[in-house]
């Protein structure tokens, strides 16, 4: 994924709120001409090069750059909560530093996952980490190991035409591959391709899940950041808009540091993917937050 460079947040933030355009550019104007004005006729010979139609191009130009850098929809946001920094920021969850925490199907051990999904991903990371079968039977492997001591029930699937093992919502396990550093937990029913439900997830599974998660993350973090994506989006099912679900997420954190004081010594990060910049303005957030 491709991080969102400051020309397309201005280019966003001047659909989402053309009058502050205009409002930012016109008090620039007049904080530029009150300050340079008396300035201006302190040194006389800087009258004969800048005044007239060039003074006020100038003045035009530069007001209207600084209006649109505050038209610009931020990037990321830092809120404080309790004793605890929370980033929202959109980039690339896998490029982050620390934990990278990766939703999955209750079925820990599905592989013909939809690709679009974050459980397939850490999948192909693990298939292209080594040669032939190797990186598949590592991944299988992580799991088995990560998964021995957790309960799990038996059940026959149809779409796979054998029993499969089914694990608890919540259920976390840390993975590692080449020095990096993963939290999987479980979220919805399945990630199975062609199988997917409409109701794969809801928001009531997905707050108890959550709940689970940051007990467990509270254990695995070991002082390291948390790196979460917008749990609830995709294939969950859950039918609330971005925004609604990124409040849950914020929510979730907060219940989480309530209940029992701070996750991590380091950041909580939910990372956003860049689609998502033009439906979540994080300004309303800074703001309900802060």
């Amino acid at each position: 994924m491709v991080k969102r460079g400051l020309f397309h947040r201005v280019i966003l933030g001047c659909k989402k709120k053309p009058f502050k355009v205009f409002v930012s550019t016109f008090i620039a104007y007049a904080a530029i001409w009150t300050l340079l004005d008396p300035l201006l006729s302190m040194v006389s010979s800087a009258q004969k090069y800048f005044s007239g139609e060039l003074k006020f191009f100038i003045l035009v130009l530069v007001s209207s750059l600084i209006g649109l850098g505050k038209t610009a929809l931020p990037g990321e946001i830092t809120l404080q909560y309790a004793n605890s920094t929370i980033k929202v920021v959109f980039d690339d969850l896998f490029a982050s530093d620390g934990f990278k925490v990766v939703p999955v199907s209750r079925y820990f051990h599905e592989i013909e996952v939809i690709p679009t999904s974050l459980q397939n991903k850490i999948i192909q990371m693990f298939v292209q980490s080594a040669e032939g079968s190797k990186g598949s039977e590592a991944y299988e492997k992580s799991l088995s190991s990560a998964l021995q001591s957790t309960k799990y029930e038996e059940i026959y699937r149809p779409a796979t035409n054998r029993e499969e093992k089914y694990y608890p919502l919540g259920t976390t396990i840390p993975l590692g591959l080449n020095g990096d550093d993963y939290l999987l937990f479980a979220l919805t029913d399945t990630e199975l391709k062609g199988y997917i439900p409409h109701d794969n997830c809801s928001v009531s599974k997905m707050w108890v899940a959550l709940e689970i998660f940051w007990q467990n993350a509270r254990i695995h973090s070991r002082g390291s950041s948390l790196n979460i994506p917008l749990i609830g989006s995709g294939v969950t099912g859950i039918r609330l808009n971005q925004n609604q679900i990124l409040e849950l997420n914020l929510l979730s954190i907060a219940n989480a540091i309530e209940e029992g004081g701070k996750i991590t010594t380091e950041e909580i990060r939910i990372v956003l993917h860049s689609k998502y910049m033009e439906i979540i303005d994080l300004n309303d957030f800074q703001d309900l937050w802060k």
